[in-house]
């Protein structure tokens, strides 16, 4: 059976986890890609290097971000969030 997830356990799947999906789109183009991640409880953080992603965020700064977590083949959860890319280049920021 499909159900909704309640706040505890949209927290509970992303801080349980340290890999997650990044899409992105820009000149007609989508993009999803793994990576690993930190949470703080507000915010989503990604350490990347320049390359497709970096640049087409740069273009369009709405992402979403997708987390899954698996028990078993009848025992999943997924959470999908939107947000907004936001580049933290100052040393002291990151």
């Amino acid at each position: 059976m499909f159900e909704n997830l309640d706040k505890k356990e949209i927290e509970n799947v992303i801080t349980e986890n340290i890999v997650g999906r990044l899409g992105c789109h820009a000149d007609d183009k989508t993009y999803v890609v793994p990576v690993s991640y930190a949470y703080d409880g507000n915010c989503i953080y990604v350490r990347t290097f320049e390359g497709l992603k970096i640049s087409m965020m740069r273009k369009n700064a709405n992402v979403w971000f997708q987390i899954d977590s698996f028990e078993d083949m009848a025992d999943w959860k997924s959470v999908i969030t939107w947000g907004v890319f936001e580049e933290l280049s100052d040393e002291e920021e990151r």
